[in-house]
């Protein structure tokens, strides 16, 4: 794949701006945006500089359709670090990997007792994007998961409709719809059944499976 001339150009702004740690880079229509910042406030700085210079630069825009933010801090692996793993036409288990790696520790967040998807998960759904169209050979499940409460007729139907929300996202992010499903499973498969707060907010989840196409 040729890299497009803008990258360079763009990379000499962005350190420009004060921000020489980072780079950008960009595959089939995916930018990614990289480098090891020194704080969570810094890395968004750096990001949004990034996203900026490519959205008012016409050749960028033209050329991406999707941005990752893959910046560590601290050593921490980047939210993009294990789509960045993944090369071209992965396996189905890679793709598996790269989904649980993406998800580790970070989930999907919905306004309460809703499938409104809040502002601050679309990095993330991004990421989650980005694997999703690496693994289009294969057949990729969205399964929604709730807590106990609220009964289980009515999670069923919120499970369902927050995994039908993240479809419609990664098919906005242009994931092919027909390599996707989506499934509610309600209140049935927790991951923690000790009870309390905190097992709730595990046991809320979305989940991906994927299976060879």
């Amino acid at each position: 794949e040729v890299r497009p001339v803008w990258v360079d150009a763009l990379n000499n702004t962005i350190k420009g701006q004060g921000f020489d740690w980072l780079e950008l880079d960009v595959s089939d229509r995916i930018a990614t945006i990289g480098g090891e910042a020194a704080s969570d406030t810094i890395a968004t700085r750096g990001f949004n500089a990034a996203q900026t210079a490519i959205r008012n630069d016409a050749a960028a825009s033209a050329d991406v359709d999707l941005v990752i933010n893959n910046i560590k801090v601290a050593g921490q692996q980047g939210l993009g670090e294990a789509f960045a793993r993944l090369g071209r036409l992965p396996a189905a288990a890679a793709c598996q990997q790269a989904f649980i790696e993406t998800l580790a520790g970070r989930f999907v967040g919905f306004e309460r007792a809703s499938a409104r998807i809040t502002g601050e998960s679309a990095q993330l759904l991004d990421a989650l994007s980005g694997v999703a169209l690496r693994c289009q050979a294969h057949q990729i499940e969205v399964g929604g998961h709730t807590d106990l409460s609220g009964g289980a007729g009515r999670n069923l139907l919120l499970s369902q409709a927050r995994a039908d929300a993240v479809k419609e996202y990664l098919v906005s992010r242009n994931v092919p719809a027909g390599r996707l499903s989506a499934i509610g499973y309600g209140e049935e498969r927790p991951v923690d059944t000790s009870g309390g707060p905190e097992a709730d907010a595990r046991n809320r989840r979305i989940e991906f499976a994927v299976r060879a196409g």
